[in-house]
């Protein structure tokens, strides 16, 4: 480990020498060459198994790589110091990071996970394994001896409350960007599993086994319509967000403050806005997502996004000059890259059914919607079904039937975007003909892939008008939890996001002699 050590401190030295002038392609070529020994030494000595410590090396090495990479581009084309010293930051802290997470390695120091360090999909599993062990309880035990354990049950209420306590906390954090109506609905579950865990701890002492299995139930139902909707609502919110991110994307933004920039504070608001909503769907990918590599590739989008928002829009701001050009140039192409990785990783794990299904049921709302710009909004997201299907392992998965229909989605959506945006008033009955089209083709989509968890006897009409309270799942099922069977992510392992990683530092190496691109091979996690 002393080696380790020693490695990482002469990186960090490299670092330090970088924010004088003197960082140039030689300086970087020498901090990639001493990080490479560094990261496969460290590789090679990284212990098995969940871990905080290894996850938090991992997004650190993750992000070196992407700094790197730009680093060498800010270089390249002379970018002001305020570039350079960005990435520097990055870098900086990256390797302070790495420094703790090894000592506590080294200590073998285990850092206790508290229940603010659970995710939500882990708060839910321990509520419910919390609720299982306790009918199990009250099943073995007769009404007679009951009271012996009533030690057990008081303290099981007691744990059983701090643990939705923190349920309702990350619900009402996604609450604060849902959409209004989702943002009412999961307030109102949120109340209503408080009052169920109330009641069960107040219950605690009832000597009825009977009355207190009742309010066990209670208290499931309200946690399992609690995470059903946050997946409803969590995929309501990424239509709306991949939308908005276009609405009022990095470009648009550049040219409305060049314009006007006092008349350009309500698109930097709804910047803002996107930007904490991509936060939060970030947050809950990688809680519904048991694959280390999609865990980290997400948390690494998550790093950057959050480091460029900070700075993105007073590059933006700065007065007109080739520095400050050039400055905004390397920050706007990092955060387009980013939320470009960012997409496609959300798009491939996510369920396609349950995506279909989503947009199928605001579809359905809004078919006789007489407002034009309304329809526009809701033709656009019909897009993000569309960009679904174009990441490759998304339309491999479709069969030939599946490829077809897929075709024809793309013709009619094309239909439909044209005839909503005609500047000449349309018969609304065109309009409504060709969304019912839609419509139809969608559901027959949905019905190709989800086939095999249809019932044999269900049809298409009855099958179309998904309530949203149906649970329903965020993610592809790969996985089986105890006896509830809630499945979150698919069944492949391996995240095939990860190229963009991978092709961006590779033709960087076809540019000039770096050997950046060979730490990304370190970060192939086995």
């Amino acid at each position: 480990m002393e080696s380790l050590l020693a490695q990482l401190n002469t990186c960090s030295e490299l670092i330090a020498e970088g924010y004088s002038s003197t960082g140039n392609i030689g300086w970087l070529n020498e901090f990639c060459a001493t990080f490479l020994d560094f990261a496969s030494d460290l590789k090679a000595r990284l212990p098995s198994g969940a871990n905080l410590d290894v996850e938090t090396i991992f997004l650190c090495l993750t992000q070196v790589v992407t700094c790197i990479t730009h680093l060498e581009r800010t270089i390249s084309m002379e970018a002001p110091q305020m570039t350079r010293q960005h990435f520097l930051d990055r870098l900086d802290w990256c390797l302070r990071r790495l420094l703790v997470s090894l000592t506590q390695l080294e200590d073998n120091v285990t850092q206790v996970k508290n229940l603010e360090d659970h995710s939500f999909v882990e708060l839910m599993d321990l509520a419910l394994d919390h609720l299982d062990d306790y009918m199990e309880k009250l099943a073995q035990q007769s009404n007679n001896s009951l009271h012996i354990l009533e030690e057990s049950f008081t303290e099981d209420t007691y744990q059983l409350a701090s643990i939705v306590n923190h349920i309702v906390r990350h619900a009402l954090a996604f609450a604060n960007v849902a959409i209004q109506s989702d943002k009412k609905a999961l307030t109102a579950l949120c109340e209503t599993l408080l009052a169920e865990c109330a009641t069960f701890h107040e219950e605690a002492g009832e000597p009825n086994s009977g009355h207190r299995k009742l309010e066990a139930l209670s208290l499931e139902r309200a946690l399992y319509a609690l995470e059903s909707f946050l997946n409803e609502a969590l995929l309501h919110l990424l239509f709306v967000s991949l939308i908005d991110l276009e609405n009022a994307s990095v470009e648009k933004l550049r040219d409305a403050l060049q314009r006007d920039p006092a008349g350009a504070q309500e698109l930097i608001s709804s910047f803002d806005t996107n930007m904490d909503r991509i936060q939060q769907i970030g947050v809950l990918a990688i809680a519904f997502s048991q694959d280390i590599k999609t865990k980290t590739i997400v948390r690494s989008c998550l790093a950057s996004l959050e480091s460029l928002d900070a700075c993105i829009v007073p590059a933006l701001q700065l007065p007109e000059s080739a520095s400050s050009a050039h400055h905004a140039e390397v920050l706007q192409e990092h955060f387009n890259q980013e939320l470009l990785i960012f997409r496609n990783v959300i798009h491939e794990i996510i369920d396609s059914c349950s995506l279909i299904n989503n947009y199928l049921d605001m579809l359905g709302e809004r078919i006789h919607v007489q407002d034009r710009s309304h329809l526009k909004l809701i033709v656009q997201r019909g897009g993000v079904v569309v960009e679904h299907f174009r990441l490759p392992v998304n339309y491999s998965g479709l069969s030939e039937d599946g490829k077809r229909v897929h075709k024809d989605l793309i013709l009619i959506l094309r239909e439909c975007q044209a005839v909503v945006n005609l500047d000449i008033p349309v018969d609304p009955k065109r309009i409504v003909k060709r969304l019912k089209i839609l419509y139809s083709v969608l559901a027959k989509l949905r019905d190709l892939i989800c086939k095999d968890n249809l019932e044999p006897d269900s049809s298409v009409a009855s099958k179309a008008q998904v309530p949203s309270s149906a649970t329903r799942t965020f993610v592809r099922s790969s996985r089986s939890i105890g006896k509830r069977h809630r499945s979150f992510v698919k069944q492949t392992g391996n995240c095939s996001v990860f190229g963009p990683q991978d092709s961006l530092a590779e033709s960087g190496h076809s540019e000039s002699d770096l050997i950046s691109f060979q730490i990304t091979e370190i970060l192939r996690l086995d």
